[in-house]
């Protein structure tokens, strides 16, 4: 069977036998078509809304795929293409839509519309209230916001549903409607959008997934002693666990929260009752690995080498550990985010127990210890950073820096005491911008997202918080929000709002998660964090 030709060129068109299709004029320059556009479903269900152009040309073109629907308009550039027979993905659509396909092309200096039609209609999303959430969204017209995509991680809290078994990233645009999603079979924490335009995630049985827009599987990460065992067709890290987050390096190794659990002698029983027995407990704390992309660790660090396990704080006893292989072990250290700071080669690790954030040299001694230093040992006191105004933070989340060298940090601002004292659950969680000052060793709270223009809200885990370098906003995912709040919500919920940088700062942009209208009330999505993206290309 003959194969079909498509010849396209600018300029006079002349319609040949059906066989050989198209052919185009224009002074001589053509490209043809070894195979003709078209679009087809991504293969890999994981990712419904993506869709495949396929095409092969005789020669490299530029390609620029115009998308319409009623209400939805984008467009995609692909340059030096000739042969896509694999296919191209196409990122964006917006669900239960139908799309009509423009492409244009370009050859050198000229360029041309493709004379074909082309359409393609996205599928619906899931209509189970356990699969799926939605979105509305507040907009304060007035102020400039950050453009883009936002992505983030919803996570399901259902009675009767396990939760670590369901995971999603989703991207949704200003209007908070998904142009994007992914699902897997674990809970997802901390997640990347790379440079190469993948995604890095952490789940909650201990894996690092690497994964392309389409959804497939790149390369994957396990910790080697995990107590699901070995993972196939993945790669080992010596390791007892990997949790919370993972972080790109520029040299193209990761930076990874693991773990280490140690008996300890003589320790804590309670942390209501300093008179309490005390006996032999397994107890868990940080480490930091720094590992290659086949898996070697070329740098560790060890919590328990350098800081003091019996300075314990409030949530020890949670059983956090519990529910992740780990019965009946103690949750120390409880770090939930590491940073490389890219000035002096140091890393920032941020804990949630001792609502203190450590940063630590490469040789392993730290540098400093930022928190409020109640219970500190001698030793560690001389590296404690005074507080120049404003107030401490509490089982915060989610550090992160700006480019002006500040340190952004999440205050779930929960507790608000050391075991043994009082518990003051008085107060709301918010956003805090913190000055550095190493030779003086002080820190200075220049700017929080606290407002008397907002109601309060009190976030028990999780949040986080991010500096958007195009109009200096700050994005801030508030984690679990507790529920019969001013908001009227029956279970636990999330939001993301973009503030200004500004004091007083001012309410940008704002999105809630909710369950489905078709919902039961014991439904409900939380949510780890989220990040601005310019677009997925």
């Amino acid at each position: 069977m003959l194969q079909t030709r498509i010849i396209m060129q600018q300029s006079i068109k002349l319609i040949l036998l059906p066989l050989f299709g198209l052919l185009i004029l224009s002074c001589g320059k053509h490209v043809t078509f070894d195979q003709a556009p078209t679009i087809e479903k991504n293969s890999n269900a994981s990712v419904p809304l993506a869709a495949i152009l396929k095409f092969a040309t005789d020669r490299p073109i530029s390609v620029t795929a115009k998308f319409e629907a009623h209400d939805h308009t984008f467009a995609i550039s692909f340059d030096d293409v000739s042969d896509a027979r694999k296919g191209l993905p196409i990122i964006g659509m917006k669900p239960n839509r139908k799309y009509e396909v423009y492409l244009k092309i370009q050859v050198k200096d000229r360029s041309f519309d493709y004379e074909g039609k082309l359409t393609y209609i996205t599928p619906e999303l899931p209509s189970d209230p356990h699969e799926m959430l939605r979105f509305t969204v507040k907009r304060n017209k007035g102020i400039p916001m950050e453009p883009g995509i936002t992505l983030l991680n919803p996570r399901l809290r259902a009675k009767g549903h396990d939760g670590s078994k369901f995971g999603m990233l989703a991207a949704v645009d200003s209007l908070g409607d998904i142009v994007w999603y992914y699902r897997c079979d674990a809970r997802i924490s901390d997640f990347n959008f790379l440079p190469n335009k993948h995604i890095s995630y952490m789940t909650a049985d201990h894996r690092l997934v690497e994964i392309d827009l389409l959804g497939n599987v790149i390369k994957s990460w396990f910790a080697s002693d995990r107590p699901d065992g070995p993972l196939k067709d993945a790669i080992p890290v010596k390791s007892l666990t990997f949790h919370h987050d993972a972080t790109l390096l520029p040299n193209g190794n990761y930076l990874i929260l693991g773990s280490d659990c140690k008996e300890i002698d003589n320790y804590y029983t309670s942390e209501t009752n300093s008179n309490a027995p005390r006996k032999r407990q397994k107890v868990m704390g940080d480490v930091l690995l720094e590992f290659t992309p086949e898996g070697e660790i070329v740098w560790k660090w060890n919590a328990f080498d350098h800081l003091d396990p019996m300075r314990i704080g409030y949530e020890t006893f949670s059983k956090y550990w519990y529910s992740r292989g780990y019965p009946g072990v103690l949750d120390w250290s409880h770090a939930n985010t590491i940073l490389h700071d890219s000035t002096d080669n140091t890393i920032v690790m941020n804990s949630r127990y001792l609502s203190s954030l450590t940063k630590i040299n490469k040789d392993g001694s730290l540098k400093w210890i930022f928190g409020e230093p109640t219970g500190l040992s001698e030793n560690l006191r001389s590296k404690s950073l005074q507080l120049k105004n404003g107030d401490w933070f509490w089982h915060q989340h989610s550090a992160s820096f700006t480019p002006n060298g500040t340190i952004l940090i999440f205050n779930n601002n929960l507790i608000r005491a050391w075991p043994f004292k009082e518990k003051d659950d008085s107060g709301f969680s918010y956003a805090m911008e913190f000055e550095i000052n190493e030779a003086e060793m002080s820190a200075e709270l220049i700017w929080s997202s606290e407002t008397a223009d907002l109601p309060g809200v009190r976030s028990s885990a999780m949040g986080d918080v991010d500096f958007l370098n195009e109009t200096n906003n700050v994005l801030v995912s508030y984690g679990s929000l507790d529920a019969n709040d001013d908001y009227g919500r029956k279970n636990s919920w999330s939001m993301v709002r973009e503030f200004t940088n500004t004091s007083p700062t001012d309410l940008v942009w704002e999105l809630q998660l909710w369950p489905l209208e078709n919902s039961e009330d014991s439904i409900g999505w939380v949510l780890f964090s989220s990040e601005r993206i310019a677009n997925f290309y």
